[in-house]
């Protein structure tokens, strides 16, 4: 991983001004004056360095669990591409450090728990620590103290200076980072959600003129549009299409309107991805550095509540999927909607099939809809003193998306299991979409064809492994073509292009 020359160009310009304003003798917040409340007290140059290996090194609120490696690795590669932006101020040796901590593999222990979402203080200190010589990191898969793993990997501390220990941790970089991965397995979600209604369409013999491009053309949003292209892809061959297949003229709204709840979660994931772009591509930092204007201005641009409050959205749209999901599994266990056996039973008795997939869908479905809460009008506390008395609980929104995501593969596996079944019993419901034949496979290598309750053992775990670990996608992108509604969506969200820190 390098820097782009252009962009250390910008952070030797933005220093430049940092030293002059140093040198002018003017107060600048958390430079040469303290934090928070302590603002009102002025730091004497000769404790500038210690204020500042203090700033971090007092950060002690984190706890919980460590952050995966990977979460970490995505919090330290968005802090020095925000500082490699024009407004933050930092020398080039700082960022430079991050990026060989990076490239050697050293990575700080960082707790989960201790953000507000003004700056994720706590767990960026966890980072600083490291960089200054202190806390924990992981090397080569040993824990070891920060400076053991520095030394190890033939790297040294950084002594810091002026303003770059505010913006070491005055950052939201658990936030932007964590979220972004978050926004990848939200994309891949979608997907499987899409898959899994395709195969109970088939299931139920449902009827597809909910699909049918006209639909989203005279009701234009990219996301119903999108959600109808996947379906088409997914159900292209299918017997679906013959006339007289549909069992009815119009279906239970579980299944009319998949295109409209999933195009929901499509506009909802577009929506999040184009602010996240804008955050990891800004300088989210106060005081912020004006190069033009030789100035050093106190401003937001930490406060992420448009993050936070997109995250609330997105959560919200993924339960709304959810919740039509349960729908589905409901209607196909039941002999009044299905036409099939009650439970989805293979044969009469007093066995109940499915029965019990259906309760617990439910149960979790009723758990979806707790993860759901805003948590953005959460934050009721006053800190500093009553000057820092708002906070976005952003890092919150985020782990609790990523929980929801978790919770709806095992949401999903469920479904596919029961639409499976429908398939199995369901006379002439052959031939299968290209997509939802893939789908159905990947079903029956996981779990089999239930004959008796006595008998069943089903592998759910393993088949929420397939779904959730894109073995599904991968399956069912072979037969029915790569994801095009969703390639908008993945990609790199770090403008590499405009000479930020980039993969080598």
């Amino acid at each position: 991983m390098t820097i782009a020359e252009a962009a250390l160009t910008r952070v030797v310009r933005a220093r430049e001004v940092v030293e002059q304003v140093l040198a002018s003798g003017a107060p600048v917040y958390g430079m040469t004056t303290g934090l928070g409340a302590l603002a009102r007290h002025p730091i004497p140059l000769e404790e500038l360095e210690r204020f500042s290996f203090a700033t971090v090194a007092d950060q002690t609120g984190s706890y919980g669990r460590p952050l995966p490696v990977p979460v970490v690795r995505a919090m330290m590669l968005t802090r020095a591409n925000g500082m490699a932006k024009a407004g933050v101020g930092v020398r080039r040796e700082l960022i430079e450090l991050i990026i060989a901590l990076l490239n050697a593999r050293v990575h700080p222990v960082v707790r989960d728990i201790g953000s507000v979402g003004q700056g994720d203080l706590a767990q960026m200190a966890d980072i600083g620590k490291v960089l200054i010589g202190g806390g924990l990191a992981d090397y080569r898969g040993a824990v070891m103290p920060g400076h053991q793993a520095l030394s190890l990997a033939g790297l040294g501390p950084i002594r810091l200076a002026p303003k770059e220990a505010l913006a070491l941790v005055s950052a939201n970089g658990l936030t932007t980072g964590f979220g972004s991965m978050v926004l990848a397995d939200v994309a891949d979600l979608l997907d499987a959600l899409q898959v899994s209604a395709a195969l109970s369409l088939e299931g139920f013999a449902g009827n597809l003129s909910t699909i049918h491009p006209a639909a989203g053309e005279l009701r234009p949003h990219a996301g119903e549009k999108a959600a109808g292209r996947r379906l088409r892809e997914l159900l292209e061959g299918s017997y679906l299409w013959h006339p007289g297949a549909a069992r009815h003229l119009q279906d239970p709204l579980s299944f009319r309107c998949v295109p409209q709840t999933h195009g929901a979660l499509y506009d909802a994931l577009s929506h999040v991805r184009r602010t996240m772009e804008i955050e990891l591509n800004s300088a989210g930092d106060s005081p912020l550095v004006a190069v033009e204007d030789q100035a050093i201005l106190s401003v937001g641009n930490f406060d992420v509540v448009a993050l936070a409050a997109s995250f609330d959205f997105l959560r919200i749209a993924i339960t709304a999927a959810l919740q039509v999901l349960d729908e589905r599994v409901q209607k196909l266990l039941w002999a009044q909607f299905s036409g099939l056996r009650t439970g989805l039973a293979p044969s009469s008795g007093a066995t109940g099939g499915l029965r019990q997939l259906g309760r617990a869908c439910a149960a979790l479905t009723a758990e979806a809809r707790g993860l759901a809460n805003p948590v953005s009008l959460d934050y009721r506390g006053q800190v500093s003193e009553g000057v820092e008395d708002h906070a976005s609980m952003a890092p919150l929104s985020v782990r609790r998306t990523s929980e929801l995501v978790t919770l709806a593969y095992r949401i999903i596996a469920f479904e596919l299991v029961v639409a499976a079944q429908a398939v199995d019993l369901r006379e002439g419901a052959r031939p299968l979409g290209q997509g939802t034949r893939a789908a159905h496979e990947a079903v029956r290598d996981a779990v089999p064809f239930l004959v008796d309750e006595t008998d069943w053992a089903p592998d759910i775990d393993r088949l929420i492994a397939t779904a959730a670990g894109a073995e599904l996608l991968r399956r069912v992108a072979r037969d029915a073509g790569e994801r095009k509604p969703l390639s908008d969506l993945r990609g790199p969200a770090l403008e590499h292009g405009d000479g930020d820190t980039q993969p080598s």
